[in-house]
């Protein structure tokens, strides 16, 4: 059913970090770079503990969270770019707009083949790129001519989306290229804000931009009275970049040479939709990405498709539902050539961690409520919860 407070559809902004950690964020933790209005997002909705990506890194992330499936379904077993995401299923996008929604899409894409853009797959309108200033990743001309920092440019984009479409139902998707390497170009304006040191420095002026982005969202929903009409959620597309100096905090691994530990694919998350989400609320419940598809589907008063692992978490949030939404998640990301390291097996039950690199390997067996930093192997303590989870994982993902 749609919230009882309003006849109008409910919108919905989807915000999509690239390499945003667990640890970077005030209202995770972080104490180095000031969030304030992802933190309000935070006071004003739930923070998830317990978030995940099953398929990680960036494409792999992309695909799961827009079909609304284990990436595995469809042929994801690790990165695959360009592999083409399946056409007998509705993306988020095509979902929305076969119901009346106008779609947008800003920012960094990677997903499906070449064929597969924004508008290929359902999205209504997308954000022109714009061009970048010579050698330059982040720094790009303006429609005024000017130069300006990508991540402004795309909140700009944002503020335009919403004036243009307030009065229609509207679901837009924004995925910065912001935080992914490298971040060298950040300016002193947004550094010097930071208390980050080194070139972690770097990495906090693109995070405080974010921020930034978030802020002007805000404050358009509200110019236009939608705040409370408008589901907004913020996560990650994986772990911290850990070669930015990227916190995974207090977990361990991220981004680079710690892929398989927890770091990698525990990310922030936050919904917020006051009247309807909880406010203040920390949620410690097992989740993954691909329950967002879900989740707005149930938002908007639409039945969730068939073909989605994911699940509504509104009654979880409101405590209609006990226990986890998920009683195991599992991970299966087998990457060719130059990318073994990102190879990883696991499965998440409660507290444990099961994990191994490859095949070959023995499962190491962590509890992550006493050892987040999973530097205690209980593997030959608990081989009987070994058999458990392992036997799980071998029919978890099957097809």
């Amino acid at each position: 059913l749609l919230p009882c407070f309003t006849l109008a559809k409910p919108n919905v902004v989807l915000i999509y970090i690239d390499d945003l950690g667990y640890g970077e964020l005030g209202c995770y933790g972080g104490k180095d770079i000031p969030t304030p209005h992802v933190d309000r997002l935070a006071k004003e909705g739930v923070r998830f503990t317990a978030s995940h990506i099953t398929n990680p890194p960036c494409c792999p992330s992309r695909c799961a969270l827009i079909m609304g499936q284990y990436g595995q379904r469809f042929g994801k077993y690790g990165m695959s770019r360009g592999l083409p995401i399946p056409e007998d299923r509705p993306t988020l996008a095509k979902f929305m707009t076969d119901n009346g929604y106008v779609t947008g899409q800003i920012g960094k894409w990677d997903i499906g083949s070449k064929n597969q853009g924004p508008l290929e797959v359902g999205f209504t309108e997308v954000a022109q790129k714009p061009p970048k200033k010579k050698g330059s990743k982040y720094l790009c001309t303006n429609e005024q001519g000017k130069t300006q920092w990508l991540t402004d440019y795309d909140g700009d984009n944002m503020v335009k989306f919403i004036e243009r479409n307030k009065a229609k139902p509207f679901l837009l998707y924004w995925s910065p290229e912001a935080v992914h390497s490298s971040n060298k170009e950040a300016p002193a304006r947004l550094t010097e804000r930071t208390r980050a040191k080194g070139k972690r420095s770097k990495l906090a002026g693109a995070i405080v931009s974010v921020d930034d982005q978030v802020g002007k969202l805000l404050k358009t929903l509200e110019k236009h009275d939608l705040r409370k009409n408008t589901l907004v959620i913020f996560s990650s597309d994986n772990g911290a970049n850990l070669g930015e100096g990227g916190s995974s905090a207090p977990y361990r691994g991220g981004k680079g040479d710690g892929t398989q530990q927890e770091g990698w694919v525990r990310v922030p998350t936050v919904f917020s939709m006051p009247g309807v989400i909880p406010e203040g609320k920390e949620y410690d419940g097992l989740i993954a990405n691909f329950d967002f598809y879900s989740t707005i589907a149930a938002t908007v008063g639409l039945p969730i498709p068939k073909h989605c692992d994911g699940v509504n978490l509104l009654p979880f949030l409101n405590d209609k539902k006990k226990g986890d939404p998920h009683e195991y998640l599992f991970w299966l990301n087998n990457e060719p050539g130059d990318a073994v390291r990102r190879h990883l097996i696991a499965v998440r039950w409660k507290h444990w961690r099961l994990y191994k690199k490859y095949d070959k390997d023995p499962w190491q067996l962590f509890d992550l409520k006493s050892d987040p930093r999973e530097e205690k192997d209980l593997a030959n303590k608990y081989p009987e919860l070994v058999q458990q989870l392992a036997a799980k994982h071998a029919i978890g993902l099957r097809l």
